[in-house]
């Protein structure tokens, strides 16, 4: 299938601005004063992703479901399974390595908890710690747990968003945005929401099928006037705003909308997200995401030890940026070296056929 650029791009934005309210959150803690997230409520591009990831499994995966296709489902979980799991099992190994190797030369583990056992490994290994099952070693991984059950019933949720009865389609965009409705009134901060299963697996499953329906919108060819440059703008300019005032609905209620736009342009929007900064930012998307909460605590002991005294706010701030920007190139080599090599060698091993996802 032909990549659409812009969503590519798009990923890389939403991976970026989760790391920089981590960060954010990293530097408060040696800061003088309060001080402002660089992105506020960032934590919402996990909503984006969980979007994005429906419209791409649909724009991919779809036909071969429809069309009754021999094996398509083993195909399609082999292949989730090629590009999620190699870097998740990386990146623990990773985390233990460090966290011996810390525990050995500093006395105490900067990486994870000490109550972590093998079980736990294992847990994150098999990316079922988002379930409740096992301790969590790599908090934003959650994520990628949760959607992979997502994966799983694939089938079920292509056989209801692309029902032929308008009625059925109809009423799972009504049980999804009214899920998100429950979930941004329960909490006005979403992301607390994720330490229970059931409503993480509500924020997700809400947003997969509302990105697979945007997909049928967006193959339908209704609605052209979404696509245009203006529309793309507004829409983004819409989420921004709302991440902005710290208000978590609007913007859930809008990345659908925002996903089949930025899909279905073909003016200035899309060739400046499908730039090559923008692109590469998308590329090492998943990388970047897996991989930064490993270097928040050890940067922060690092400035600690090198400016003991607290941070006023334009140094902190200043720390955040230079923290998430430090992680990118280490992003770079894990999707060079383990993420897409992985990727190869998984789908080679259950008999993928090279295709683009």
């Amino acid at each position: 299938m032909r990549e659409i650029r812009a969503l590519t791009s798009l990923r890389g934005f939403a991976a970026l601005a989760v790391v920089l309210q981590h960060f954010s959150a990293t530097a408060q803690a040696h800061a003088l004063h309060r001080i402002p997230s660089l992105v506020p409520h960032g934590y919402i591009a996990v909503d984006f992703f969980f979007v994005l990831s429906g419209f791409i499994m649909s724009y991919t995966y779809l036909d071969r479901f429809t069309g009754g296709v021999p094996g398509a489902y083993a195909d399609f979980l082999a292949r989730r399974v090629a590009r999620v799991a190699p870097l998740n099992v990386a990146v623990v190994i990773l985390i233990m390595f460090c966290g011996v190797t810390s525990s050995a030369l500093l006395g105490r583990n900067l990486f994870f908890d000490a109550g972590v056992g093998w079980f736990d490994v294992l847990a994150n290994m098999l990316m079922l710690q988002g379930l409740g099952i096992g301790h969590n070693m790599n908090g934003p991984s959650w994520s990628i747990s949760v959607e992979f059950v997502a994966y799983l019933t694939f089938p079920l949720l292509v056989m209801l968003n692309f029902h032929r009865a308008m009625v059925v389609r109809a009423a799972m965009g009504v049980l999804s945005f009214g899920a998100l409705f429950a979930l941004a009134f329960s909490s006005a901060d979403i992301s607390r929401e994720t330490v229970w299963l059931v409503p993480s697996l509500m924020r997700c499953f809400s947003e997969f099928s509302l990105g697979m329906l945007g997909f049928w919108v967006f193959r339908s060819g209704r609605f052209s006037i979404i696509g245009s440059d203006e529309a793309v703008i507004l829409l983004l300019g819409g989420v921004a705003a709302s991440m902005l005032l710290r208000v978590d609905l609007p913007a859930m209620l809008l990345f659908p909308f925002v996903v089949v736009a930025c899909a279905r342009n073909t003016g200035i929007a899309s060739r400046v997200l499908g730039s090559s900064v923008p692109y590469f930012l998308g590329l090492v998307s998943y990388s970047l995401y897996l991989m930064h909460n490993m270097f928040r605590i050890p940067l922060l002991a690092a400035l600690r030890a090198v400016h003991p005294m607290p941070l006023e706010t334009v140094p902190a701030l200043a720390f955040a940026l230079a923290g998430a920007l430090f992680v990118i190139p280490f992003a770079w080599l894990a999707y060079l070296w383990v993420e897409r090599p992985g990727r190869n060698v998984v789908r080679h091993m259950l008999h993928a056929r090279p295709r683009v996802a």
